[in-house]
Order: structure tokens, then sequence, then C-alpha cells
């Protein structure tokens, strides 16, 4: 084995087979190009994206490959894995955390993140104009603005929601039955909601969340219930958006019957916290917010870097995960503090701040759960 270094990092790698060990945290160095692939003499072209069945002949052979390696650093087996779900397998130690990284599986990866480096002042320019808006904000409520324009109002560059609309991970190995489940009830109860049958319209407005109150009052089973109701079709497309886009690949980790009740529990946590901590004087909570923060806090532990299309601020980019994360944070603190001059019209049944944290938080803690006794 020989060294690579990077700044105060070194990367093991072999002089013989050109395969890359990094400890824990190492292999950013790979993927944010501090350390570059050697370029694989049998396949010197620049790997194509792999299709579905590319990615299972690719994990299938690191499965027949696994058992005659062993970790460089405690011994213990090495189990092969889908790195961020892109189809590119690695060799992950379960005792050090160490990973072990063909020549190949390399010079993949290194080309798969050369989109985010190549655009990283797009993301930079993304995130300066959200924190721009966020001034903008803080200005308004505690005094005027001069620089926001006639009267201090906050310009709002098109649709004031924050949705993904696509993401570059993988193809789940099995149909997303559950996620497929949950949206068609949702999708169900809203129409029926709307016209009224059976006595189903009056349903969202006494299994809304009151915020600030306490559980007085509150009826049995809504902590549940409340997720697939919609107090308006804007909420409704938002919240199908995060699960269609995010959803499959967090149940294709967790598994269908795990994923509905982690969905769940991620609401209920979210519209208690609503209710114990939500804003008084904010209007009651209805819809899949907490539960799709949760699905969101998942996605971003076990896809950190996946890139997401997104829809933000009047633009569509493409960023990696943990800066659509970013985002989404600034949205909900933009419009998590309190009824605004819009919120009656884009959501007339918000989650407080508190909600939307809570089941972010959930879903993180969970995936992270998951991750370490899977």
């Amino acid at each position: 084995m020989g060294g690579v270094a990077s700044g105060e990092v070194e990367v093991d790698r072999c002089r013989t087979c050109g395969a890359a060990w990094f400890d824990p945290g190492e292999i950013r160095e790979l993927t944010q190009g501090r350390v570059y692939a050697e370029v694989d003499s049998a396949h010197p072209e620049v790997p194509s994206p792999p299709s579905g069945e590319e990615k299972r002949v690719a994990l299938r052979r690191a499965w027949g490959e696994a058992p005659g390696l062993s970790c460089p650093r405690c011994g213990e087996p090495l189990r092969p894995f889908d790195f961020q779900n892109t189809g590119i397998p690695v060799f992950r130690c379960r005792g050090c955390g160490g990973m072990l990284v063909s020549r190949r599986s390399a010079t993949a990866l290194s080309s798969r993140y050369k989109f985010d480096r190549d655009h990283a002042a797009l993301y930079e320019a993304v995130g300066a104009s959200m924190a721009e808006e966020v001034r903008r904000r803080v200005n308004r409520r505690l005094g005027p603005d001069t620089g926001a324009g006639p009267g201090g109002g906050i310009p709002v560059p098109g649709l004031p929601v924050l949705v993904p609309l696509s993401d570059k991970a993988s193809v789940a190995a099995l149909p997303p039955l559950a996620v497929y489940g949950i949206l068609l009830l949702t999708v169900t109860l809203y129409l029926l909601a709307l016209i009224g049958i059976g006595g189903i319209g009056g349903l969202p407005g006494r299994l809304a969340l009151p915020p600030g109150a306490g559980f007085t009052g509150v009826p049995k089973f809504a902590l549940l219930l409340t997720p697939f109701l919609h107090g308006g079709i804007v909420p409704l497309a938002v919240g199908c958006l995060f699960l269609f886009v995010l959803g499959d690949n967090v149940e294709d980790r967790l598994g269908r019957i795990p994923f509905l009740l982690f969905y769940l529990f991620c609401g209920a946590v979210a519209g208690s916290a609503h209710v114990l901590w939500g804003k008084a004087g904010m209007p009651a909570a209805l819809g899949s917010a907490g539960a799709v923060a949760g699905v969101l806090g998942a996605y971003l532990v076990f896809f950190p870097d996946v890139p997401i299309d997104m829809y933000g601020m009047g633009r569509v980019v493409t960023v990696p995960a943990y800066l659509f994360a970013c985002a989404w944070a600034v949205s909900v603190f933009l419009w998590g503090w309190g009824p605004g001059p819009l919120s009656s019209l884009v959501n007339p049944g918000p989650y407080s701040l508190a909600g939307h944290l809570a089941g972010f938080g959930t879903g993180a803690a969970c995936a992270a759960l998951w991750r370490s006794v899977e």
C-alpha cells in the first residue's frame, strides 16, 4: 500500500490493483475532488451512469468478491453496499467504518460527483439568495427595509414553495408500494372531503391540531389521521411531491412495513410538537408536512450527496440532498413563525416551526439508528 496525501489526510492506495482504503470520513476527499482516482487501464473511458441491471450485476459481483476481503485496520470482514444509492459498490468494515474502493469504483465516484464540484458557485448563489430573503423577512417584522422597494414589502419570486422535482438516486429494487398506498389514500380523502361524500367533508375540521393548546379536546387518533388530510390543493401537491420523490428510496432502505410505521410515527411526533409547543394564534394544523419532514430527514441520513432537482425561490436548480435540506430549513423558518400574508392562500392549515423541526429530527434520528444496526 502507498499513501496519497490530501491536506492533513493520507489515503492508502494499493500499488498493484489501484484500490484505495478510506478511513471513516475520508471518502469525501474523493467525492469532493481533493483526491483523484487513477484511471482504470481496462476501462479508460469515463463511466456512464449505470442502468438498473448494471447496478444489480455490479452488486452481485461485489458480494462474490467479499468473502476474500478483510479490513486492513481491524481484520473484520468487509461487506459490499451501494454507495449513496448511486449503483457503485464499495466495501465497508462494520467494525471501524472504513471503506475499500476498487479503482473502477473510485473512478466512477469521482465522475459521479463532478457535477456537484463544477456547480459549487451556483449552490453558493442559491444560498446567498435565500439568506437575503431571510434578511428581508426579519427586516419586515422588525422595521422597514430600505432595500426592499416601495412599502418595504417582500418580493416573492414565483410560487412561494420549495419542493423536490426529481432525484438522481438509483431506482429502487422493488416498487414502493407503501409510498403509492399513502399517496392514493391521501388524494382519495382530499377528493372525498372536497365533495363532502359520507360526512367526510367535516373530518379535516374535526381532526385539525390546535397549536400550543395541549391535548385537551384533541380527538383520539387525530395524530395518526391528520397526515392524510389537507386543507388545500397546494399543501396536498407539495406533500405528495416530497413523498413521491424522496419516499421511494427511503422505503427501499427501510422496507415497506417499517416505512409505513416510520411515516406514521414522524407524523405523530410532529403533530404532538405542534400541539404542545406551537405558537398560539396560528391556524389548526392539517397535512403531511410533519411526516414528509421525517422522510426528508431520513433521506438526508441515507443519501446526503445524491443530487436533487428542486423548485424554490422562483427557479429550478440541482443541488445535493444536504443543500436541499438546508434550503428546506430556511423555508421553514420563513413560513413557520406565524401566519403571513400568503399563508391562508398557500396553506390554510400549516404546521408550526416546532412541528416541522420535530418531524425532521425524528426522521433523521430513526434513520441514523436504522443505519447503525442494519
